[in-house]
């Protein structure tokens, strides 16, 4: 980022702290009341588990039992399936350091990782049934939310001209760097990295948080831009004030759908954290997620209008 242009960005940001400081307090709390309430206690063991069966080596069962599907839905190796499983269940951005583990330690190639984080790194199935589904669009059947989620990461997919990466096993194996460790060294690291990760988390969503308030409080445009303008930043927020909009309800749907495929910025900036240490590329996955939420918003479209 230009030098120059930082030194403006955190000059306003400074000046709104001290004009504005009511609502950098609400946005604040907001943000740090959703990662502890929400977001630590359902990612934090997600974490921890997924740490500690990659570092004992043992998620070839996971791998062994998906592989049959997802080799042939997305292509993937035997390895490559355990990052997509894991955030399939879990959520951003499981996915994405799963992926980025496993690459480091090189079980899968650059190209597989790169292709497994335009698909495996989405909101939370829980999140998404019960805060999106029931509470914001108020659906009697929510899980539809995840059939067309998880719907519009696989055709993107094959728009991103999908490879069988199986197909490598004929090549040899790699050479790996793993090394297996104790249980309780593998724990403890596996704790700790889980605690830095989701401190990581809490501070990017907190700072969007206060971002999304700015927007809500001080932006004078009409309320669907400023409402969409809050869902891009952070799709909690933007979800409970999307909900409230004046539109049609297919329309509605739609744009939230949508939003909640692309994941927002703050999901963004997470799983751009997660990938620091590799040369994984931040720009084709934002590339890939709005793929998928243009994807998802019409899947959204069509299948709410003929309900």
């Amino acid at each position: 980022m230009n030098r120059k242009f930082l030194a403006i960005l955190l000059g306003v940001i400074i000046i709104l702290f001290v004009v504005f400081p009511g609502i950098i307090s609400r946005g604040a709390k907001f943000g740090l009341t959703l990662w502890f309430h929400t977001v630590l206690p359902a990612l934090l063991p997600f974490m921890v588990l997924s740490n500690f069966m990659i570092k004992q080596n043992i998620t070839g069962g996971v791998s062994r039992i998906s592989y049959p599907l997802l080799k042939r839905a997305f292509g993937l190796s035997r390895a490559g399936c355990y990052p997509a499983v894991i955030g399939f269940l879990s959520g951003y951005p499981i996915g994405a350091k799963t992926t980025a583990q496993l690459y480091r330690e090189d079980r899968i190639s650059k190209e597989e990782a790169q292709y497994l984080l335009s698909f495996c790194n989405n909101l939370s199935p829980m999140f998404l049934v019960e805060y999106i589904g029931i509470h914001c669009m108020g659906l009697q059947v929510p899980v539809v939310l995840l059939f067309i989620i998880f719907l519009s990461g696989w055709l993107g997919s094959f728009l991103a001209g999908r490879k069988r990466f199986y197909r490598e096993s004929t090549k040899g194996p790699k050479i790996s760097c793993y090394q297996k460790q104790t249980v309780i060294a593998s724990l403890d690291e596996s704790i700790l990295d889980a605690f830095v990760t989701i401190t990581k988390i809490g501070g990017y969503i907190i700072l969007f948080s206060i971002l999304a308030q700015l927007v809500s409080e001080l932006l004078q445009v009409s309320a669907i831009i400023k409402y969409i303008g809050i869902g891009i930043l952070e799709i909690t927020t933007g979800g409970a004030v999307i909900s409230e909009m004046c539109v049609s309800e297919k329309y509605l749907k739609s744009i939230l759908v949508g939003l909640c495929a692309f994941g927002g910025l703050s999901s963004i900036a997470q799983t751009a954290s997660v990938l620091v240490g590799t040369d994984l590329s931040t720009g084709k996955y934002l590339l890939a997620k709005i793929r998928q939420a243009v994807i998802a918003a019409c899947l959204s479209a069509l299948w709410f209008s003929m309900g």
